[in-house]
């Protein structure tokens, strides 16, 4: 193709593009109207190479009720470079260039041929070069504008002038049509005629409109994704792609138009812009035929967390309109799954209208109640109908599954008790579980290894919301005195979630054990022989606590004459032994020959009475000669008894109370 430069016409230039019609004002004296039309190959186009002609035809019709005596048509070009001697009018009688005239009688229609050639050497800065054909009915002028395309080729859809058939597709639906380019290029011959001639241009037909449609063909020179490729034609040749058209996706039901854009480069020219050619020649017009379909999205398994208290879950659901019209959906639940005491939010009946491609969305939540169990569940389903297509149905299914959570408090019966030294004390515990599910609890107790404390189990199982108990006992070591204490020993429970615990503290105080011994002085056997009016004798008793603390005796002489008397009515008695004396004066009345047995009852601080082994007195009559009394005299004492012994008591009480506990 010969240009000098191709542009995109400018928008003043695209709205001359009009083919113009008017209807003159109807004078005094009548109706005047003059209709008048413009037709090119298509529409107001025409296609011409240099040194080619663009071809059209104006229809000039007087539809008033007055003749017209001269009706002038005359062209001019914005370009003074393109010659309006070009530009030739003719009817079958006459022929002439630049003007033409001719006279219309009222109701009469005449047709003139335009031809306009593209002089060798005019001015080419658009492909697109806008024709006014100036017309003037008896002194009323008006205009209409043709568009020469300069180009060496017009690429058409094969049926043109006529529409291929509208064919109607389903989805896999394959009509068969045929695109067509033409090589219109002629050169200049030396006469002054001219000749078809070969062209370089590199011609482009490619598929630039919906998507949802596929467009084959078995010609090597159409290319998949670029379409039909020619790279230049011989003189006059004649280009046919046969093409498939497949509906392949989810078109809009109804007519559409499927357009192929038609373009070429010139080779010889790279910087140049590219010639596209008007929209119309290369469409087929295609129908979608309406199906239906629908989907559904936003349903699925959902974990629900009620540890701190009712989880309401929701989900966003969708209905998709998966049909090629606007549809409606019914929709149904089926809710038959769901817990008692569970609760779901209103469940819509329909979609309403749902346009194509679009979708309905709403939001659907169930709460799940606090005191749900761990693992415990809820299932519901949606159903999508289309009230189209029965047929056309889809279900999603939304589930819900609670999660266990964990808790845990723990009591004991007491927080210290009291054993005696060798026992073994229980404590009792009893474990909640405040979580939703069962639960085993690891059971561990920390304390002082001597006193031996010891679960009796490792691991405690408790149901939901239940309670179960275990035994904690400790062995009071037998080397500990009263009121030593064990310390803390802390009991501790924990979740199977390795988290959650609760532990209490207990401890175990030794009781004091009272066990007191009384047995006779040393080397007595008990019995010791008096005379009357004697004085200054005694009998003495050794008293042992064998008990693990510090005992206060209270003492008294059971069975005793009352010349018998105890050094001390009270003792305290520590780990050392303490003696007893017992004072005997006899006097007078004591009856010769007869013997006196007596004991002493001790009594603990507990109030447990402790007898002593029985002690006998002899009494020996009083003689006129001086008679040797027999006297057992175990120890000697100062002359104040008992003295002696408060200090050693009082000695001992200091030690004893010096000690540290265990």
């Amino acid at each position: 193709m010969q240009s000098n430069s191709r542009q995109i016409l400018s928008f003043v230039a695209i709205l001359m593009m009009v083919v113009s019609a008017f209807a003159f004002i109807p004078s005094a004296k009548g109706e005047a109207s003059l209709n008048t039309t413009l037709e090119g190959f298509y529409n107001e186009y025409s296609f011409a190479s240099v040194n080619g002609s663009a071809e059209y035809d104006v229809t000039l019709t007087n539809d008033g009720d007055v003749d017209f005596d001269t009706v002038s048509l005359t062209a001019s070009f914005q370009d003074e470079t393109w010659l309006t001697q070009n530009v030739t009018f003719s009817t079958g009688s006459e022929i002439n260039n630049e003007t033409f005239s001719l006279s219309l009688a009222s109701g009469a229609l005449s047709q003139v041929h335009v031809s306009v050639l593209v002089g060798n050497g005019a001015k080419i800065n658009f492909a697109e070069v806008p024709l006014t054909i100036n017309i003037n009915a008896d002194g009323a002028e008006s205009s209409i504008v043709a568009v020469v395309c300069v180009t060496n080729w017009v690429a058409h859809e094969s049926n043109f002038p006529s529409s291929a058939e509208l064919e109607t597709f389903n989805q896999g639906d394959k009509f068969n049509y045929n695109l067509t380019v033409m090589n219109i290029a002629v050169t200049m011959n030396g006469d002054g005629s001219t000749s078809p001639m070969d062209i370089n241009d590199n011609i482009q037909l490619q598929y630039s409109s919906l998507s949802g449609w596929s467009v084959t063909s078995a010609d090597e020179s159409w290319h998949p994704f670029y379409g039909g490729q020619l790279e230049g034609m011989l003189a006059s040749a004649v280009n046919t792609w046969e093409i498939t058209v497949e509906l392949t996706g989810n078109v809009k039901a109804g007519e559409d138009i499927l357009d192929f854009q038609a373009s070429s480069t010139d080779p010889d020219d790279p910087f140049g812009m590219p010639y596209i050619q008007p929209y119309g020649l290369t469409v087929i017009p295609v129908n979608a035929a309406e199906w239906y379909g629908v989907g559904v999205s936003g349903a699925g398994m959902r974990n629900a967390d009620v540890s701190e208290g009712a989880s309401i879950q929701t989900w966003t659901v969708a209905v998709n309109n998966f049909g090629n019209t606007a549809d409606t959906f019914g929709l149904t639940w089926d809710l038959t799954n769901i817990p008692a005491g569970w609760a779901i939010s209103a469940t819509p009946s329909t979609s309403g209208q749902v346009g194509w491609q679009g979708a309905s969305t709403f939001d659907v939540s169930l709460t799940v109640p606090a005191h749900a169990l761990a693992g415990s569940s809820a299932s519901f389903s949606m159903t999508a109908t289309s009230e189209s297509s029965s047929t056309e149905t889809a279900t999603q299914t939304f589930e819900v599954i609670v999660d266990q959570h964990y808790g845990v408090s723990m009591a004991v019966d007491s927080e210290s008790k009291e054993g005696a030294p060798g026992s073994t004390v229980e404590f009792s515990f009893n474990v909640t579980n405040g979580g939703n599910g069962q639960d085993n609890f690891d059971v561990t107790v920390q304390g002082p290894s001597m006193w031996s404390p010891m679960a009796s189990t490792g691991t405690l199982t408790v149901d939901a919301v239940s309670s179960g108990q275990f035994l904690v006992s400790v062995v009071v070591p037998t080397t500990m005195t009263a009121n030593s204490n064990s310390g803390d020993i802390t009991v501790t429970v924990i979740s199977s979630d390795n988290k959650t615990t609760a532990n209490s503290t207990i401890s175990v105080v030794a009781s004091q054990v009272f066990d007191i011994t009384i047995d006779y002085g040393t080397g007595s056997d008990g019995t010791v022989t008096v005379s009357q009016d004697s004085s200054g004798k005694q009998m003495k008793l050794n008293i042992t606590n064998n008990g693990n603390g510090i005992d206060t005796l209270t003492l008294e002489l059971v069975n005793a004459p009352d010349w018998a008397t105890l050094g001390a009515d009270n003792l305290v008695v520590g780990t050392i032994s303490v003696p007893l004396v017992i004072l005997l004066e006899p006097d007078t009345a004591a009856l010769s020959g007869r013997d006196y047995t007596f004991q002493v009852v001790a009594t603990s601080l507990d109030g447990t009475e402790w007898t002593s082994p029985d002690m006998t007195v002899e009494i020996q009559a009083k003689e006129t000669e001086s008679t040797e009394v027999e006297e057992e005299v175990i120890e000697e004492e100062d002359d104040s008894p008992g003295f002696g012994i408060l200090a050693s008591l009082l000695a001992f009480t200091f030690v004893i109370y010096g000690r540290r506990k265990d």
